[in-house]
């Protein structure tokens, strides 16, 4: 069976294509290739990322392949190629991207919520005006693999975390379908973890922010198209004492209105980059395809069951 890497990332090593094919190809019976050297009378896996358009592959290529791998990357925009993927088995690397994600997410929290003062002398007064966290109210939009690790992880620290997602019924936190007035009012921070959509779009907007608390925390590592810029800086401008975490933007490469903006931190779309995840997505990979090449069809889906791009379709949009 061949395997294709359709795209690589910019943030991956130079060496990494041939990392992959030395990995992968001690798999009895893989062939690795290139796009431009696939056999289009051989069976195929394609290993994609946020850069790749099924639509702009040659139809042959995709009429032979039956297994997509999609490691690292938010998948949102397979929504427009449905009709291409459905009838293939597509595995989505959430235990890669899930805990750098969510690390990202706390760590900018934590960052805004506790930063350390440092004393050059010592301070006899020994006094920190700080709040603590179990006092504080968050609002984790989204219950998938990363909000999960996040809003569990708060509520273990002892914050009052409430979770909004319209398409789970329960979880072990209070649980709304859709944010509302008092809840934004009184929360210290909001984390968005959420999949974006035709729902989901510019969900963050004026309404939204109109409402926020005026020394808030935003934290978005998840998809620009989420929040309505435009209403964010209005927001930011009339709170001096709001901030925003933002690792994603509606246009990137960020634009310059955000290089010299005071109350935003800015990242370039890296939540999910780490040391070690060249390796990681290269471990994930040879780990699915051997378990395709060993297992039925029905054990197969049964064991990624979680991790299928067919699963996550729901209400006719992807979750």
């Amino acid at each position: 069976m061949q395997v294709i890497r359709v795209n690589i990332s910019p943030y991956q090593r130079a060496d990494f294509i041939a990392q992959e094919k030395s990995a992968l190809e001690k798999l009895p019976g893989i062939d690795y290739r290139s796009l431009e050297d696939f056999n289009s009378d051989q069976e195929l896996v394609l290993i994609t990322n946020t850069h790749t358009r099924l639509a702009k592959l040659p139809k042959e290529l995709l009429s032979r392949t039956r297994l997509i791998l999609h490691p690292n990357s938010g998948y949102d925009h397979f929504a427009e190629d449905r009709s291409l993927w459905e009838g293939i088995t597509t595995v989505i690397g959430h235990e890669i991207r899930a805990q750098a994600v969510a690390e990202y997410s706390l760590g900018c929290l934590f960052q805004g919520m506790l930063e350390l003062p440092q004393h050059l002398i010592w301070d006899k007064n020994r006094n920190w005006e700080r709040p603590l966290l179990k006092d504080q109210k968050v609002l984790v939009f989204g219950y998938g693999h990363i909000g999960k690790k996040v809003a569990d992880t708060l509520a273990t620290l002892g914050m009052k975390v409430t979770v909004i997602d319209p398409y789970i019924s329960q979880c072990p936190h209070n649980l709304v379908q859709v944010w509302s007035r008092d809840l934004v009012k009184e929360a210290r921070a909001v984390l968005v973890c959420s999949s974006l959509n035709s729902t989901s779009r510019k969900l963050f907007n004026k309404d939204f922010f109109n409402e926020l608390s005026p020394e808030a925390l935003f934290i978005n590592g998840a998809r620009g198209p989420l929040v309505d810029e435009a209403a964010l800086k209005v927001f930011l401008l009339n709170n001096p004492r709001a901030y925003a975490f933002l690792d994603v933007f509606e246009e990137e490469p960020f634009q310059e209105e955000w290089v010299n903006f005071p109350q935003v931190w800015k990242t370039s779309h890296i939540a999910g980059v780490h040391k070690d995840l060249d390796q990681g997505i290269i471990d994930f990979e040879y780990k699915v395809l051997q378990d395709y090449l060993s297992l039925d069809t029905k054990n197969f889906n049964q064991k990624y069951q979680h991790e299928l791009l067919q699963m996550k379709w729901k209400q006719g949009e992807l979750i």
